[in-house]
Parts: C-alpha cells; sequence; structure tokens
C-alpha cells in the first residue's frame, strides 16, 4: 500500500491541495457572500455586459453597449480579458453570474496551489516541501482578502500564473526540462491583470540578471528569445489594440496622475503592526500570521544548513521576500517616486508578492530544519496554517441577506456627480478624458444624433446596441458637423448612402463626423473594430497554435 501511494505521491499531492482548496473556499458556498462587495460588482458587471453584447453583436466585443447610460464604454481594450471570459463560462454553465464568478475563483484557487507545487517540487526536489510550500500559497491571508473582501478577480486570478514563470526561469537556468511555462504564465498574466504583470515581470528581470552569467550558454539564448517572441505574438490581439486606443485619443486612464500620486500611493502604505495583526476597524486582513512570522524568523538559522544547490535561489527568495514585504509598507519611499511608478495605487497589493517567495522560503526553511521532514510534519504545520487564516476570516466576510442577481442590478448608469463610483464601469477611468471631465453630460444627453454646427433634417433615427441607422439632410450652405450617441473609441465605422467616411473625437468625447453643405444621405453606425485588431487577433491565433504545437513536440 505503501508503495502505491509514493508511486502516486503527485496525484495524491494534487487531491490534498484540492481539498485545502475547498477548504479555503468553502466560505463561498453561503449565498449570503457579498461578492458586489468592493471590485466584485465592476468584474461581474463587466462579465455580464460582455455577454450581453456578444449575443447581441455576435463577436468577442471591445465595448460594451448598454454601459455609460448606453452610450458604449470599453472595459475590453484596457484590461485583459481572461477573467472575465472564465465567469461568462461558467456562468453559462450554472446559468447564474454568481454562482458563475464563484466557480471561476475556486478553479483559480485550485490553480494557484496545484503550480505552486509543481514549482516548488522542481526547486525543492522534495514532496512535502513542494506540498507544504503550496498549502502556504493558498492559505496566505492576502490571497483570500483579494478573494473575499476585496472581490479583486484580477489580481486574485494572477495567483495561478506567477509560480508557472518562475518554473519556466528555473528550468531554462538551472534544468535542461521544459522552459515554455515562462510563455504560458506570462501570456496568462498579460491577460488577467497589467499591474500583476509588471510587478512579475520586474521580479523576472531581476531573476534573470542573477542568472546573467549563463545566459552565454547558446540553449538559454535561444530559450528566453523563442518565449519572448511566443509572449509577444500570442498576447498581440490584447496589447496591440491597447495602444492603438492610447494612441487613438485621451483616455482618463493614462492622464498624469489620474489613478495615484506618489503622495497617494505613500499614505496607502502599511503601518509596521498590521503586518503583524488585524485591528477590528480594518477591512482588509493584511497580517502574514504569527506561523509565517515564526518560521519566517527560521531563514537565520537554516540559511548555513541549506543543500549547496538550493542555497542561491533561497537567498534570492529570501531577498524578494523582505523587499516586497517593506514595499507593502509606509516606510518604503514611495512618495521620494515620480508618479508614472506609482500606478501600483497601494502598496499593500505587494503582498501578492510576498505570499509568492515567503510561501517557498518558508517551506524550504522547515525541510531545511525539522529532520526526516515527512507528511506528519507537513499535516501538523499546514492544520495550523490553515486553521489560523480560516478562523481570521469568519469575523471579515462582507455578508448580504439581500443579495439581488447582476440582471437587477442597474450598470453603467452615470448620474452627472462629479466623483462617483458606478456599478459596472468603476470611476469611469477608461472613458475619453473629455467625457470623464463632464459627466453630466454623459447623464444630460439624449441617445439621439444631434447637430453640433449648421442646420439639419434627422429622420427615422433607429439604435440598436452598437449599430444605428437614419437619414440625414444638411441645411447649411457650410459643413454641419454631427455627434453621434456613442462614446469615443476607434473602431466604429461610419458610412453616408454606403461610402465610409472619417470620423473624429468631439469636444465632449464623443463619436463625430462631418456632413457637406445641403446633403441628404443614409448614415449607417457600426462597430466593426480596425484593421490592427482583425489582424492581431490572427497573429494571436497563430501564435497560439505554434505553442501548442511547440509543446506538443517538446513532449
Amino acid at each position: 500500500m505503501k508503495e502505491k501511494i509514493l508511486k502516486n505521491r503527485k496525484l495524491l499531492d494534487t487531491i490534498i491541495i484540492i481539498f485545502v482548496a475547498a477548504i479555503l473556499g468553502m466560505q463561498l458556498l453561503k449565498s449570503s457572500l457579498d461578492v458586489y462587495y468592493d471590485d466584485g460588482v465592476q468584474h461581474i458587471g463587466r462579465a455580464f455586459g460582455t455577454l450581453a453584447s456578444i449575443k447581441e453583436s455576435g463577436i468577442f466585443p471591445n465595448i460594451i453597449p448598454s454601459f455609460a447610460n448606453n452610450f458604449g464604454y470599453s472595459w475590453n481594450l484596457f484590461y485583459g480579458p481572461l477573467s472575465v471570459y472564465g465567469v461568462i463560462v461558467f456562468s453559462l454553465i450554472s446559468n447564474n453570474f454568481i454562482v458563475g464568478y464563484k466557480l471561476f475563483c475556486f478553479l483559480c484557487l485550485v490553480l494557484s496551489g496545484i503550480f505552486m507545487y509543481k514549482f516548488s517540487l522542481k526547486l525543492i526536489n522534495n514532496n512535502n516541501a513542494a506540498l507544504l510550500s503550496a498549502i502556504f500559497y493558498l492559505a496566505f491571508p492576502y490571497h483570500l482578502t483579494d478573494l473575499y473582501t476585496r472581490n479583486a478577480l484580477g489580481e486574485f486570478a494572477s495567483f495561478v500564473f506567477i509560480p508557472l514563470v518562475f518554473l519556466g526561469l528555473y528550468n531554462l537556468f538551472y534544468t535542461e526540462d521544459n522552459h515554455y511555462y515562462i510563455s504560458i504564465g506570462a501570456i496568462g498574466l498579460i491577460l488577467t491583470h497589467n499591474l500583476s504583470t509588471l510587478f512579475t515581470a520586474v521580479f523576472a528581470l531581476f531573476y534573470v540578471i542573477f542568472n546573467l552569467e549563463k545566459i552565454k550558454e547558446t540553449r538559454i539564448k535561444k530559450g528566453l528569445l523563442i518565449n519572448i517572441v511566443f509572449i509577444v505574438l500570442a498576447t498581440s490581439f490584447f496589447w496591440l489594440p491597447l495602444l492603438e486606443t492610447k494612441f487613438s485619443a485621451n483616455y482618463q486612464v493614462y492622464e498624469q496622475a489620474a489613478m495615484s500620486t506618489a503622495e497617494s500611493t505613500a499614505e496607502h502604505g502599511l503601518k509596521l503592526k498590521q503586518l503583524f495583526v488585524t485591528t477590528k476597524d480594518g477591512s482588509y486582513i493584511f497580517e502574514l500570521g504569527p506561523h509565517i512570522i515564526i518560521i519566517l524568523a527560521l531563514s537565520i538559522m537554516s540559511f548555513r544548513l541549506i543543500k549547496k544547490e538550493l542555497k542561491e535561489n533561497y537567498a534570492l527568495f529570501l531577498v524578494f521576500s523582505i523587499i516586497t514585504l517593506w514595499m507593502s509598507t509606509k516606510y518604503f519611499p514611495w512618495k521620494f517616486l515620480p508618479d508614472e511608478l506609482c500606478i501600483i495605487q497601494f502598496p499593500w497589493r505587494m503582498l501578492m508578492f510576498s505570499g509568492f517567495f515567503v510561501s517557498l522560503v518558508c517551506a524550504i526553511n522547515i525541510y531545511t530544519i525539522i529532520k526526516n521532514f515527512n507528511y506528519k510534519d507537513v499535516a501538523v504545520i499546514s492544520i495550523v496554517a490553515i486553521g489560523y487564516t480560516f478562523c481570521i476570516f469568519m469575523s471579515y466576510l462582507p455578508i448580504n441577506d439581500n443579495l439581488s442577481n447582476i440582471e437587477e442590478i442597474s450598470l453603467g448608469k452615470f448620474s452627472g456627480k462629479e466623483y462617483e463610483t458606478v456599478a459596472g464601469v468603476g470611476k469611469g477611468e477608461y472613458l475619453p478624458t473629455r467625457a470623464y471631465k463632464d459627466r453630466f453630460y454623459i447623464a444630460s444627453k439624449e441617445d439621439l444624433i444631434i447637430t453640433l454646427e449648421g442646420k439639419a433634417i434627422i429622420e427615422n433615427e433607429k439604435k440598436e446596441g452598437l449599430k444605428l441607422t437614419a437619414d440625414i439632410k444638411t441645411l447649411d450652405a457650410e459643413y454641419t458637423t454631427f455627434e453621434l450617441p456613442f462614446l469615443y473609441y476607434p473602431g466604429y465605422e461610419v458610412r453616408l448612402d454606403g461610402m465610409l467616411v472619417k470620423t473624429y473625437e468631439t469636444e465632449n468625447g464623443f463619436l463625430g463626423i462631418v456632413m457637406g453643405p445641403e446633403d441628404s444621405a443614409e448614415i449607417s453606425v457600426s462597430y466593426k473594430g480596425t484593421p490592427i485588431m482583425k489582424y492581431s487577433m490572427i497573429v494571436s491565433f497563430l501564435a497560439f497554435v505554434a505553442l501548442g504545437i511547440y509543446i506538443w513536440k517538446k513532449h
């Protein structure tokens, strides 16, 4: 029996990880768990709006037509699509967006543990230590803060891909195994959460610099190049339209200090005690847990005992652990950094990286210090870690006994207030800057074509989603300008009697056209996407096929 267990050890550990994830994710079963709390309503609203747009247009849309008072609002040109389509798939299976959101979250929780185990096993080469590392990662308090109280779906899903990036890097530099995990992890991050991608790239770059001498090898140079090409091409359907949008007009998200400033970022830094204890007046849990603090402190003792082949990676990850914990606090010099580097907004976001590096370091410490480290040791320490994290979250779960279905919530409706957070569109940060600065105009504007300059007769106007038709006759001897009832995003196609005409952004941030003097024509508007959007989809599809073939051939 024991021999059979050992032969199937990886399978057994995977089952244990799923079981642990089920315990930690048990609160998802509560029907009263407020999944709309904080960022939750934005992510679920985005998924709901995106699915409605797919049903209406039959394509994967960049713009959600019913949002921003029916003038069309875009999340998908700015924010990775992976999490939204994950929620959509499970919502279709369960026929409920709340259930779909929870199922996708649970899948992310499970996969984060499995991939952490996979990387830890490769690094430490010990099943018990790898399993403990995965359990620490799953039970890291900030991991569950993202799940339960922040409902930060993009950041929470990023926990899945960080271990894969470092698994690929480790394979590239230290083994001759499959380094394509770099591509899988990086692609997942890019299509999930921009900020997590940025900071993972920074730590990955330091890891490469740490192993700079090895890059002289042809195998490693070739491996890096292959992964970079796969990453760039496979994600081009996202980042190329994103860049095109950025340079086509001014959008609020790109305005200087729009999201945060050095001062505001510094203000959100944690006090040191918040890493040790959670106060009753806080809604988020940032503490590490006494078990993690104690085991982390053992690094002083374990460093000299660690195996030689593991020591240099351990030392680097220990440094990364200390740096990320420091960066999460107000003692890091955020206020002296330029605003462009403060897009992190909240320094405590760095705890997601602390969770990754600290989990590795703590598992190695235990494995090194305890002689004959075995399954019983893993069980005892895991029970402490799981029990502590489970208990502290019992008091911090957002509860709403009258939770509505997302279909019953008014999504994307601006009231005209200068500063407001709106369900489905957040603070409107992806609005054209001109529209963002006058949201009262959005709230008060009729959903019709209006004449900005000159005179015209507009008849038979009909608008459905991202399509519009009407008959227009200009009455002025000069040119007549019109504002169409669509916020300005690239990809709209406007035709007059079938002839394509040029569009522009109006002073209000809407789609505008110009007609000649005393002209009459049938106007038709539809969202088609730009040539860059279409060609990049083809490039990405081919790149994914090529990556699949490359992985298949490797095996």
